[in-house]
């Protein structure tokens, strides 16, 4: 392993801290997982990702149009710029690009010329189990009727900038 190998692996960059949690959201097939996942090894700071379709598809030795349905799946999701990239370069979505450092993440994204595009996952609802084991029953979760609950710090919402 030559030095610049030994900083690449050691210089992995700062993401923002929910990307793996809200990854699982995203449903994403195995071949568009296989996809995002050269895409975030091989991300420049801010997002940008040199690499051609038949790059991703000859080192996953697929076909370039099974590698262009995995692009339009992460399209679809907003992961990747929905409009396409220049020839040659795929840019990941702010939010799950790779940073230099947490006060770098900070301000890209309080950069008021950056583009945030919609995130599009999958709706995800929580049913409620057809049997409730203590419906009809006298539980009560709280029964001292608990006590005061701090408002909780709310993350600032984030903007999206028309195009």
């Amino acid at each position: 392993m030559t030095g610049d190998d030994t900083t690449a692996v050691l210089d992995s960059g700062y993401r923002h801290p929910d990307f793996f949690e809200h990854m699982a959201d995203a449903e994403l097939t195995k071949t568009g997982t296989k996809v995002w996942n050269i895409l975030q090894s091989r991300q420049e700071y801010g997002g940008h990702t040199k690499l051609r379709q038949r790059d991703i598809a000859a080192r996953l030795n697929l076909t370039e149009s099974t590698v262009s349905r995995a692009l339009d799946e992460l399209k679809e999701r907003g992961l990747v710029h929905p409009q396409g990239s220049k020839r040659g370069v795929i840019v990941i979505h702010p939010l799950f690009a790779k940073y230099e450092s947490a006060a770098h993440l900070a301000n890209a994204l309080a950069d008021p010329d950056l583009y945030v595009w919609p995130v599009h996952f999958p709706d995800r609802t929580l049913r409620r189990r057809a049997s409730e084991p203590r419906s009809g029953t006298d539980f009560d979760p709280d029964p001292d009727g608990g006590e005061e609950v701090s408002t909780p710090e709310l993350a600032p919402s984030l903007r999206l900038l028309a195009g």
